[in-house]
């Protein structure tokens, strides 16, 4: 039962709280025994069937279906009752065909119809549990009547036979067709949905790895990438040079002209740092408010002092618009290397800092190497 249950997606309800599968097998039972009912009559009508016969075969083809479906519905286990109600199926079949003294075509279109019905949600295996349904109904129907075999049916029941067989069977592959498109459909919305949800989340991940103001690459990037690109240039034996940038006195610009100002000012720089570092692999980062962190795999420190000169003296030039107010300030770099240091991140990042504090030091507007003995002013 457990692989049953692999099979039909398991305890899956529908929307009204009823498995699909017991949905499913009212409509196809209903249509089924419907069909029956006028082929099965031409043949009690041919044998002379008593009333109590026909009595019984109304009850099972227009009673019965509703009754297994409740039965079903309302079990704790819907599923469960329903393949219960695939193998009662095959045993009623059973007794009425041998009841009837195994009709040749009524025989083969209920076996067919039985079988089927439980292959298809059990496999392989249910061919044979239908089969022993059949053999078991019609064992009863022998032990309580004997063996009568009458294989014959008339032309007009035999017709009517391959028709209604004819008709499940188009109705029923017609359901497998119908349910098979619905599952291509869904799939097809789920990959959507998938490819949807990645793309999300790729763009959240790059939102997660840059500064939501001026659009750099923040410091829980920088962390991940500097680990990465130090390794890689210590494995190559390239430099990689760390510069450090402090806009000085930034607390007197958001004082004197406001927060919106300092953040066009942060803007501005973060605009001058991109046009000027925008070589491959070389990356632009807001370390942390009004810090701005260069790294340059492949650049040694004097190339690194050299690039942070410039943009000392372009952003000392550059005038910054607030509100129709002019702005200006001037830039400290601390600036670190290896393999003048060893290649760690945290060493890097901290003498870039004391390279930084130490241009501080000096009256700002200036910038300091590590390697500058001035760098180690306290």
């Amino acid at each position: 039962m457990g692989q049953v249950r692999q099979r039909i997606e398991g305890n899956a309800p529908e929307g009204n709280g009823i498995h699909w599968v017991v949905t499913l097998n009212r409509r196809n039972r209903a249509v089924f025994f419907a069909l029956l009912f006028p082929v099965l009559g031409t043949h009690l009508d041919a044998v002379h069937a008593n009333a109590a016969t026909w009595t019984l075969l109304a009850l099972q083809l227009l009673v019965y279906p509703q009754l297994v479906y409740w039965r079903a519905a309302r079990a704790r286990d819907p599923l469960r009752a329903e393949m219960q109600n695939l193998l009662l199926d095959g045993v009623l079949f059973g007794v009425w065909v041998a009841a009837w003294g195994f009709p040749l075509w009524i025989t083969f279109m209920l076996f067919i119809a039985a079988c089927l019905n439980v292959v298809i949600y059990m496999g392989l295996p249910g061919f044979w549990k239908g089969l022993a349904a059949l053999v078991g109904g019609a064992a009863v129907a022998v032990l309580v009547n004997g063996f009568d075999f009458r294989p014959e049916t008339g032309l007009l029941t035999s017709l009517l036979c391959i028709l209604a067989l004819t008709l499940y069977l188009l109705f029923f592959a017609h359901g497998a067709y119908e349910r098979g498109i619905s599952l291509r459909d869904s799939r097809r919305q789920l990959g959507e949905r998938l490819d949807e949800i990645t793309a999300l989340q790729s763009r959240l991940q790059a939102q997660a790895l840059r500064d939501p103001l001026t659009g750099l690459y923040n410091r829980r990037y920088l962390d991940q990438a500097l680990e990465r690109e130090l390794a890689a240039c210590h494995a190559a034996g390239t430099p990689l040079s760390l510069v450090l940038i402090d806009i000085d006195h930034f607390k007197r610009v958001n004082d004197t002209y406001g927060h919106q100002a300092g953040d066009e000012m942060i803007r501005g720089l973060s605009g001058l740092l991109t046009t000027h570092v925008n070589g491959a692999g070389l990356v632009v980062c807001r370390y942390g408010g009004e810090e701005f962190l260069l790294m340059l795999p492949g650049t040694d420190i004097d190339e690194a002092a050299v690039l942070a000169e410039a943009l000392r003296q372009s952003f000392e030039a550059m005038r910054v618009e607030a509100d129709g107010e002019a702005m200006r300030a001037t830039l400290s770099i601390g600036i670190s290397g290896y393999p003048q240091h060893l290649p760690d991140p945290q060493v890097l990042v901290r003498e870039a800092d004391l390279a930084l504090y130490a241009a501080k030091l000096r009256g700002r507007n200036n910038v300091v190497l590590s390697t500058d003995p001035a760098s180690r002013t306290t």
